[in-house]
């Protein structure tokens, strides 16, 4: 008898539960966008990277081509800047500089040799004069009890500038430094880190 109820009960109720389901309904239009589907606000910006490994300076050289010595028997040779930071900077690196004779570059300071009979020993210096770098060539084997210093003729006077940065990173103990033709290729100068003098003063 219970399970008859039992039965009686379970057909009752999945026919309350049929009778009770309708047709379905139009879909109704689309709700308004929420608050939290507008964009955010931008982010702070993040710290900046750390500098790369690469020093972004390279090595030039200055050339006069043919000159001849002052009436000091020596040479002014130099170059304009565009702000005083920049010669100070040129100051403050390696300045290697070489005399052309006889078709040979001769490293100063040093003897150079302008032929038969023809010998002079010369030393330099460098400094920066507002945005003008100078390089000053001087020879120091003649007696100023002379006259006049010997006039040279030279076929190029070459400056090779080497930033600091460069020079430990690049340069191995095996470069001969007194060699033009070794410093040049050790750092990859060509014509394109030729720079023209554009200040050659009598002292």
């Amino acid at each position: 008898m219970f399970k008859k109820l039992l039965i009686i009960a379970w057909v009752g109720l999945v026919g309350l539960t049929v009778a009770c389901k309708g047709p379905q309904g139009d879909v109704g239009p689309q709700g308004e966008k929420g608050d939290t589907g507008a964009t955010g606000a931008t982010g702070a910006t993040g710290p900046a990277g750390a500098d790369g490994d690469g020093s972004g300076v390279s090595a030039i050289t200055l050339s006069s081509g043919a000159d001849t010595t002052d009436a000091d028997g020596g040479f002014v040779a130099g170059v304009r800047m565009a702000s005083a930071a920049e010669a100070l900077e040129l100051q403050n690196s390696a300045v290697l500089v070489y005399i052309k004779a006889g078709g040979a570059y001769w490293s100063l300071p040093g003897v150079v040799s302008f032929g038969t009979g023809k010998i002079s020993q010369f030393t330099s210096v460098h400094y920066a004069s507002g945005t003008d770098f100078i390089v000053e060539v001087f020879q120091t084997d003649w007696s100023e009890n002379q006259d006049t210093p010997p006039v040279r003729i030279v076929q190029d006077l070459k400056v090779v500038i080497v930033p600091s940065a460069l020079l430990g990173g690049r340069v191995s103990s095996e470069v001969n430094l007194k060699s033009y033709e070794e410093t040049v290729a050790a750092f990859g100068l060509t014509d394109a880190n030729n720079v023209k003098v554009t200040i050659r003063n009598k002292r």
